[in-house]
């Protein structure tokens, strides 16, 4: 099943958070929301709506369209209806999708003509492949067997397929990653990569802690707070210790203690949950972690965009120059193949 996109998570939250701060009720909110948008939308907003009606809650509502909207959403809208406070959950996440959206728009625009050069780069080489065989064939040169396929038209359709299934490889290995389809190694290897690892990690913690400061106002218990504020890391290799957490909560365990256990938060997390726990402030101090994680996330998403802006052109260019180079050599080739002949005598 789609599901929904981060655009449209921002602008339904910040629909809903003025419709609801303005005193509207949920279900005629819900109700408006069935009538617009995409086919796939109406469809799922019709599905909550029905569900709300028949009694649910907003959140179990949003659980049963199985994946359509994200485990960080409904965790949210779950603490705030628990705690009472829904409205501030739906700014939170409007702001949050909002956030997200921008810093892409923002990340695409830079990368933009990079990526045009990148297409236009490997168009050339393709372009070159066939020109270089035409050139070849008219002069009686032997042609080169670019990727051992026989032929000019099977050799560009093999390179072709080629970076296909490149594209489609990464694309894969990145969704794959997110999910937990290859266990949690890839994300331990990612984790480790400067600046990437450190922004994988910043943004999954941000919503870590911030989903817990939520719930523990809501005045959850333990267990609870765990399971949401795991799943909202929308990261598999924090998800997977969701079992080994819960069972050490319910054996009366503290949140410093259980979490330090499984190695997988950094000690400057654990600090904040110790010191909230002693001084009884444990939703104030995960909500200023949670500021703080999520400053140092937008500082490296901004470094990333400068980044990969950099290397792409880096990359484009170098092959720029070998495309650029190669056709020098087949240039000073035919040349040679002219003299030889007496063309030019």
């Amino acid at each position: 099943m789609a599901r929904i996109s981060q655009s449209q998570m921002a602008k339904l939250f910040r629909r809903l958070a003025t419709s609801y701060t303005a005193g509207i009720d949920i279900r005629t909110i819900l109700k408006r929301e069935s009538e617009t948008g995409s086919s796939a939308y109406r469809q799922q907003s019709q599905q909550v709506s029905r569900s709300v009606d028949s009694g649910k809650t907003l959140a179990e509502a949003m659980q049963d369209t199985h994946g359509y909207f994200p485990d960080l959403a409904i965790s949210v809208v779950q603490a705030g209806e628990r705690g009472g406070r829904l409205e501030q959950s739906f700014s939170r996440l409007a702001e949050h999708y909002g956030n997200l959206v921008s810093f892409r728009n923002k990340m695409l625009a830079a990368l933009a003509w990079p990526a045009f050069e990148l297409f236009a780069a490997i168009m050339m080489v393709g372009g070159l492949m066939v020109i270089c065989d035409w050139i070849f064939s008219s002069l009686e040169i032997k042609k080169i067997n670019w990727l051992l396929m026989g032929s000019t038209t099977g050799n560009v359709i093999a390179y072709f397929v080629l970076i296909s299934l490149l594209a489609v490889g990464f694309f894969l290995l990145v969704r794959g990653t997110a999910l937990g389809w290859f266990g949690v190694m890839p994300m331990k290897i990612a984790r480790r990569i400067p600046l990437i690892g450190k922004t994988i990690e910043c943004l999954a913690l941000s919503r870590f802690a911030w989903t817990m400061s939520v719930a523990e106002n809501a005045g959850m218990n333990p267990v609870e707070i765990a399971q949401l504020s795991l799943r909202a890391t929308e990261n598999y290799f924090y998800k997977q210790h969701e079992s080994k957490v819960c069972r050490m909560l319910q054996d009366g365990n503290r949140f410093h203690t259980t979490l330090q256990s499984t190695a997988a938060f950094p000690a400057d997390l654990l600090i904040y949950v110790d010191n909230g726990e002693v001084a009884g402030e444990l939703a104030e101090s995960m909500e200023r972690a949670s500021q703080e994680y999520q400053e140092r996330a937008d500082l490296n998403l901004k470094l990333i965009g400068t980044v990969g802006f950099a290397m792409m052109l880096i990359f484009v260019g170098l092959l720029v120059l070998i495309i650029v180079v190669f056709a020098a050599k087949q240039y000073l080739k035919i040349l040679n193949s002219f003299m030889v002949l007496g063309w030019f005598n």
